[in-house]
């Protein structure tokens, strides 16, 4: 039996229930009106359900592991783009530094090629903005782009 499997399981069941504990904590509110602990609790009893999965049903036989080149050229790079864009989100605004971040992720971090990165990058920004400040009215930093009034 992997015990590997049976480890990680173990750690989703106790981490899902730590994190139920701290969500129910912040008001899980109802299914019309959820509050700020609904997608924690959400979360938790899904990888607790995944990792209940890995602890009963972990695999039935040791896959041997082989060594790769390093991944963390491309690890560090998308740490450092996420907290880089936590600092420039509100001065920037969410399209541009959204753009950047998807054309860093995208271009550096997964190695597509620049039309791909600029094209995939600038079209999930447009439609996260579209969905998120347009259709649900989430208040997102307008930055340095000139909007419409009441955009």
């Amino acid at each position: 039996m992997n015990s590997v499997d049976r480890v990680v399981g173990l750690s989703a069941i106790l981490g899902g229930i730590l994190l139920v504990f701290l969500g129910w904590h912040l008001d899980p509110g109802t299914a019309k009106l959820p509050g700020p602990g609904f997608w924690p609790i959400l979360i938790a009893l899904a990888m607790s359900g995944i990792g209940i999965r890995l602890f009963v049903y972990p695999a039935k036989e040791e896959k041997p592991i082989r060594f790769q080149s390093s991944r963390l050229g491309p690890f560090v790079i998308a740490l450092l783009s996420i907290l880089a864009y936590g600092m420039i989100l509100n001065d920037a605004g969410y399209l541009v530094s959204t753009a950047a971040l998807l054309v860093i992720q995208l271009r550096w971090v997964e190695k597509q090629s620049w039309q791909t990165s600029w094209l995939t990058a600038v079209a999930a920004a447009l439609i996260s903005w579209v969905l998120f400040r347009i259709l649900l009215k989430v208040p997102l930093p307008l930055g340095i782009l000139p909007m419409p009034k009441g955009w």
